[in-house]
């Protein structure tokens, strides 16, 4: 009877695969982008459970001065003749690229040219094209996210989810190796994490709880950029929060669970005096240091690859479709490619 069963089971499957009409479900690898002040990276996750590192692209001196500036607003005034051109080019882009520059906006110019060299050599170590990427992004400006989607859009990509921070995919990654989390009814780890770069930093607060992992509302703030004594300024930002901690934490540092380190300078020898001096050694010792600037993106690459290995996920648009081997055929249906 069970045999039967499964035989039964197999023949519908089939024969709902063999129809006609049915989109047919494609492995395209998951890619992510990571844009921090002074540079982009790009990572993919492939079907055999490979995380690439690809590429570092350097920013120009205009796209480091957009990230690393406060911004108000993500447009520039435009002329009449650019409002009403505008959105009519846009829908060329797909179909002729991000060359289709007139009237955009000089921020999203700069974004789009580190994108774009992220994409290329993407594109090149997977030898076709690609339609759909994940982001992150380091700096939390909400007119600065709007740019940045501005310019892939501008490149012909789709985005696979909203942007994440950066900090919540480092952390995520690193998960695996902070135990068993809490689950129903237990007390929700805190998590300190602390992005140490050359040129800005990052001090916030994640909660995990029932295996998801959050910013506490508040306590993930943008990167401090251009401080002149930056080891100082770490150190009144930490002060910060230990003096005023979220309504709910009434001990800190003696309820941080792990602290997480990352960034260009995660293992700076003055920092770890410092953190062992307001933490204590313990937290300090059992420490998650990030051994790689590509953690965090690794992570949201494979995480792009899982939303995307669905059999309902909506198909890029023909535009970028017919350019790539991993998409459907548009006259065949049938996948040409998958890595």
């Amino acid at each position: 009877m069970l045999i039967l069963y499964f035989v039964a089971l197999y023949v519908t499957v089939a024969t709902v695969v063999a129809q006609p009409g049915l989109i047919p479900r494609y492995r395209a690898p998951g890619v992510a982008f990571r844009l921090t002040p002074d540079y982009g990276l790009a990572s993919i996750y492939l079907k055999n459970g490979t995380s690439v590192p690809v590429a570092q692209v350097w920013g120009t001196l205009g796209y480091q001065d957009f990230m690393r500036k406060p911004l108000h607003s993500a447009w520039e005034s435009r002329s009449t003749l650019c409002r009403y051109i505008t959105p009519g080019l846009e829908q060329l882009i797909p179909l002729f690229g991000s060359w289709i520059s007139i009237c955009r906006n000089s921020k999203v110019e700069s974004t789009l040219s580190v994108m774009d060299s992220l994409k290329t050599a993407v594109e090149a170590y997977l030898g076709t094209s690609i339609c759909d990427v994940k982001l992150n992004i380091d700096v939390f400006e909400w007119p600065k996210h709007q740019v940045v989607r501005e310019a892939l859009h501008a490149l012909g990509l789709r985005e696979v989810v909203p942007t994440m921070p950066t900090t919540k995919s480092v952390v995520l990654e690193h998960v695996p190796h902070m135990g068993t989390t809490p689950g129903y009814n237990e007390e929700p780890w805190i998590i300190l994490a602390i992005d140490y770069s050359k040129h800005w930093y990052n001090v916030g607060l994640m909660n995990i709880d029932e295996g998801f992992v959050d910013p506490i509302p508040g306590f993930i703030r943008g990167p401090t950029i251009g401080k002149g004594q930056q080891l100082k300024a770490v150190e009144h930002s930490l002060r910060d929060i230990i003096a005023n901690p979220p309504d709910n934490i009434r001990n800190l540092p003696k309820q941080i669970h792990r602290v997480m380190l990352y960034g260009d300078d995660a293992k700076d020898d003055s920092l770890r005096e410092l953190l062992i001096r307001l933490l204590g050694k313990m937290l300090v010792r059992n420490a998650l240091i990030s051994n790689s600037i590509f953690d965090g993106t690794n992570y949201t690459a494979y995480t792009a690859y899982y939303h995307m290995d669905i059999v309902n996920y909506p198909r890029p648009p023909w535009g970028c479709r017919w350019r790539s081997n991993f998409y459907i055929d548009p006259e065949g249906d049938e996948v040409k490619a998958e890595l």
